[in-house]
């Protein structure tokens, strides 16, 4: 068996988005007949608990609290790796743990005791730079170019990504690859329409946007199309879940609820905040149609859990969501919300009741999923052949 080390993807344990693509990942090799690869995930001493049992049945896990951000021994780590070039700290647990290869962990150098093959989910601070301060660019800039410098393997999740890392880095682009995630839809409870009701006070159909409420997500073109289509349809209902919370724009939920206020849409939008992720899926399962407004993705857990959902979809018109799913779905212009609007009037008038799909383990998500997991085991497996 293939050791391979994992991390919470970037470090960050609110950024949902990392720790679902690596349970997606994880939960891939674990379907597969030939299992080639035994994952270690290491974690620090104060990682939350709920976070670790996730992960309990997919991998090893290990502790350490080099893997605590902000800890002494993580200062002396980074310090360590970004300015002196020396990773003595990893390299002793790559030793005790006997790694082969850590993966999708942001762990690089030259002088690493393993090999590497990293995962960047995008390059959202090239196409979207206001978003981020004159610091955060240089630092982003130079941590992901040396990622790519001492990385064995670069994955990629997109072929947007592909063409924005070929500018970024052109001479490592040997190093990519590409491998499209798939979601898992089948980690929730088959609970109906009224659970959904009865515990967060709502009645009737309702398109759903589940994405975290950073400013790139958009939220205000959704906002302003319910605003529109409420005209027509007094009656529209939209419900957000997602963290209420923007490091990078203070303001920024603030002026949605002032939104919401001042047109008096208290009744059509909802915003749940963080909720359940089971719940997530059961507000998918029962919704009239997915909403992702974003202007930036690197490859949408959303759409991805749509599709393994087999849901509707209406998405903006950015080239990693034509990429993800082709000619399937409603596309609009994401500075235009009156686009916007009119799918939703067409959708709302399309049906007259909840949509209750009965969810089936469908063959086709199994396929997607045993296609990741070996297209994943052949860049392992190569890596190791090759040097």
């Amino acid at each position: 068996m293939i050791r391979v080390g994992f991390t919470i993807i970037d470090g960050k344990v609110e950024w949902m988005g990392g720790i679902n693509y690596l349970k997606n990942l994880l939960f891939a090799l674990s379907q597969l007949e030939n299992k080639q690869i035994q994952p270690i995930l290491f974690v620090g001493n104060n990682t939350d608990e709920k976070l670790i049992k996730q992960f309990e049945d997919l991998a090893e896990i290990q502790r350490d609290s080099l893997f605590d951000r902000y800890s002494l021994k993580w200062f002396v780590y980074t310090f360590m790796r970004d300015i002196l070039k020396r990773n003595f700290l990893i390299n002793q647990i790559i030793k005790k743990n006997r790694i082969d290869i850590f993966s999708h962990s942001y762990i690089y150098g030259p002088d690493i005791n393993c090999y590497t093959a990293n995962w960047i989910p995008d390059f959202q601070h090239l196409r979207l730079p206001k978003l981020y301060s004159r610091l955060h660019l240089i630092v982003r800039d130079f941590r992901l170019k040396s990622l790519a410098k001492f990385s064995n393997k670069v994955i990629l999740s997109s072929y947007d990504a592909l063409s924005d890392f070929k500018g970024f880095c052109p001479e490592f682009v040997s190093k990519a690859s590409v491998i499209h995630f798939v979601s898992q839809v089948t980690s929730f409870e088959n609970k109906n329409f009224g659970y959904l009701e009865k515990k967060y006070k709502f009645t009737g159909k309702y398109f759903f946007l589940p994405n975290q409420f950073w400013a790139h997500k958009n939220h205000k073109v959704a906002f302003q199309a319910i605003l529109l289509a409420k005209k027509q349809i007094p009656e529209i209902k939209l419900i957000c879940s997602g963290l209420l919370s923007d490091k990078r724009d203070n303001n920024h939920i603030q002026n949605l609820i002032k939104f919401i206020d001042e047109n008096q849409l208290n009744a059509n939008i909802m915003l749940l905040g963080l909720i359940p992720f089971s719940d997530v899926l059961i507000f998918m399962r029962h919704s009239l149609s997915i909403i992702n407004p974003s202007y930036f993705e690197g490859w949408s857990s959303t759409v991805e859990e749509a599709k393994s959902m087999k849901k509707d979809l209406i998405l903006s018109n950015i080239p990693v969501h034509q990429e993800q799913v082709s000619i399937s779905g409603d596309f609009f212009d994401p500075d235009k919300p009156e686009e916007l609007a009119a799918i939703l009037i067409h959708k709302w008038h399309e049906t007259n009741s909840t949509i209750d799909q009965a969810y089936h383990k469908v063959d086709e998500q199994s396929l997607r999923t045993i296609e990741f997991a070996n297209n994943y085991t052949s860049i392992v497996t190569d890596l190791l052949r090759s040097h």
